[in-house]
């Protein structure tokens, strides 16, 4: 259901695949939460291989990205099927959290934001 993709970079890549409805949202976010748990950086979940999001695996995203926003981490997704894009859309979910094309627009994504960030400290 998870895979970490090894990345020389600012951010943890996983890589969703399968269905995520009510039998696996569960499993899906405890994996995502198990592999995030060692990293203290903005995670990336590449969903080019997830064939069905329902409404546990909506609920599934928000729980993550309110449990990385609490711990001043950030996630982004990219590579949704256009059929799920329009779900997040149409909910709200691209007003929250950032969603990108592909791995590569999420990097650069995730490297604008590190540099805003430093920018910013005194």
């Amino acid at each position: 259901m998870i895979d970490v993709v090894p990345l020389n970079g600012p951010a943890l890549l996983l890589r969703a695949r399968g269905r995520i409805n009510i039998l696996s949202a569960d499993t899906f976010e405890a994996a995502v939460r198990n592999a995030a748990a060692g990293a203290n950086s903005t995670v990336i979940i590449e969903c080019s291989n997830v064939t069905y999001l329902s409404s546990a695996g909506l609920r599934a995203f928000l729980r993550l990205w309110q449990d990385l926003n609490r711990k001043n981490r950030n996630l982004h997704i990219c590579a949704l099927k256009p059929y799920i894009w329009d779900v997040f859309r149409i909910i709200g979910f691209d007003r929250i959290i950032p969603i990108h094309a592909d791995v590569p627009a999420t990097l650069t994504a995730v490297e604008s934001q590190k540099e805003q960030r430093t920018s910013e400290q005194p």
